[in-house]
């Protein structure tokens, strides 16, 4: 037996959101062959069941950039939480300055209703602008899309609700402003910050990282990573890209991510993930 592991968003899912009937043949003809799948996101754990489930797949699920684990029947086996109070001055700090956020836990994904009206405004005068902005600006429409989330009015309103937080996820368009939030909360003790696309950061506990999750659910099922493949396309993935012995960059992916990675496969919407997991499959079948 031997991991797959395989991002959502710029990934597995094509342009209209979707996981495509040739990547849901060659997940399933994996899991046949007695490869484990693991999908690996920065989404709740509730919503990747959504577009599973939909997609008629199985598999294990690391969910909010490696902050839970779920065993194929919807058990969870893992949880690494921010603690209230770190929690609380993250969402103090964002909110003094404006910023869009979204909060996850176990339960639900918590956004600020006038905030989020406010940066789908943003969203939608990028897309009509024909800018190089454009396509960010529909990947970030494609953030609500996401099951699961609850509009509040103000953060005290998340905090009141919320009693454990898996990840943050602060949003912007404005590049400075981000790399602000990304220089603010890299300092604090504890915390880990990523991304998933050149207008947001999500924010975990320092132990919760895609990679550290994968490592974490190869030793439950008595495996290894030596062997063992994972499929991204953002700096988010980069976690797991260390831990695996076949790393693969999507052909969406920026030349960055390509350069870390062992393999290069086809696009999101050109079915790359089918392509990589054939390819290793085959690779398989010929050492045997």
């Amino acid at each position: 037996m031997s991991l797959i592991a395989i991002d959502l968003d710029g990934t597995l899912l094509n342009g209209q959101n979707e996981i495509s009937k040739e990547n849901i043949k060659a997940i399933q003809s994996a899991q046949e062959n007695g490869f484990e799948v693991v999908i690996s996101t920065g989404r709740a754990y509730f919503d990747v069941r959504t577009i599973c489930e939909k997609a008629g797949i199985s598999p294990y699920v690391i969910g909010t950039n490696g902050a839970t684990i779920h065993a194929k029947n919807g058990e969870c086996i893992s949880s690494i939480t921010i603690t209230r109070d770190c929690a609380e001055s993250i969402l103090q700090w964002l909110d003094e300055r404006n910023y869009y956020y979204e909060v996850f836990t176990d339960q639900a994904i918590y956004a600020l209703k006038k905030e989020r009206e406010q940066f789908y405004k943003e969203i939608q005068s990028l897309k009509s602008a024909d800018s190089e902005m454009t396509e960010l600006a529909a990947e970030a429409e494609r953030q609500f899309d996401q099951f699961g989330f609850v509009l509040v009015e103000s953060c005290q309103d998340i905090l009141d609700q919320a009693e454990e937080f898996n990840n943050i996820l602060a949003c912007s368009f404005d590049k400075m402003k981000l790399e602000e939030a990304w220089n603010e909360f890299k300092t604090f003790d504890g915390l880990m910050v990523v991304s998933s696309a050149d207008h947001n950061i999500e924010i975990t506990n320092k132990r919760a990282t895609k990679g550290m999750a994968l490592e974490k659910l190869a030793f439950m099922l008595n495996d290894t990573l030596e062997q063992a493949m994972a499929i991204g396309d953002s700096n988010n993935d980069l976690s797991m890209f260390e831990k695996v012995g076949c790393s693969v960059a999507m052909g969406n992916a920026k030349d960055e991510i390509k350069a870390v990675c062992t393999m290069t496969t086809l696009t999101n919407v050109e079915n790359g993930v089918a392509y990589a997991i054939n390819r290793y499959m085959e690779s398989f079948a010929a050492v045997k």
